[in-house]
């Protein structure tokens, strides 16, 4: 799974105040389409109102985890939909973002610890690399 780290919170993550991952995630394999920040903006729907970034937004940085059985994971349908979730546009309420070029599915999270093994990866231009790794306690520089 995976979510984009709103810079505001990139160093509250790596120091440990922010020890949670929740709201609009998606699984990695639905988004490998998505190699720069202009098209992860795009797919994924960063354009909200009050968003941080913008689609000319230089880099980004990806919360990347293996989901596991135990974690909650809702597919967020509107009542058009047979579901009960409501939110802002751009939320579409059919289980996918609202993005024309790209099909990628949509699930959201309450908050859930991070677990160990996640990983942060910095996207720039059309490249990603890893940035950090966490243990279960802290976040280490990858090698």
């Amino acid at each position: 799974m995976q979510k984009v780290i709103p810079p505001r919170l990139l160093v509250p993550y790596l120091s440990g105040k922010r020890s949670v991952i929740s709201g609009y995630v998606y699984r990695v394999q639905d988004c490998s389409r998505l190699a720069t920040p202009r098209q992860l903006f795009h797919g994924l729907d960063l354009s909200f109102e009050g968003s941080e970034l913008t689609e000319d937004v230089p880099e980004l940085y990806l919360l990347r985890w293996y989901a596991r059985d135990i974690d909650t994971y809702a597919v967020p349908y509107g009542p058009h939909m047979g579901g009960d979730w409501s939110d802002a546009a751009p939320f579409a309420g059919n289980g996918f973002t609202t993005s024309r070029e790209h099909v990628v599915p949509q699930f959201h999270t309450v908050p859930m610890p991070i677990p160990a093994g996640a990983r942060i990866v910095h996207v720039a231009g059309p490249g990603e690399r890893d940035f950090a790794d966490y243990d279960g306690l802290t976040w280490r520089p990858s090698a």
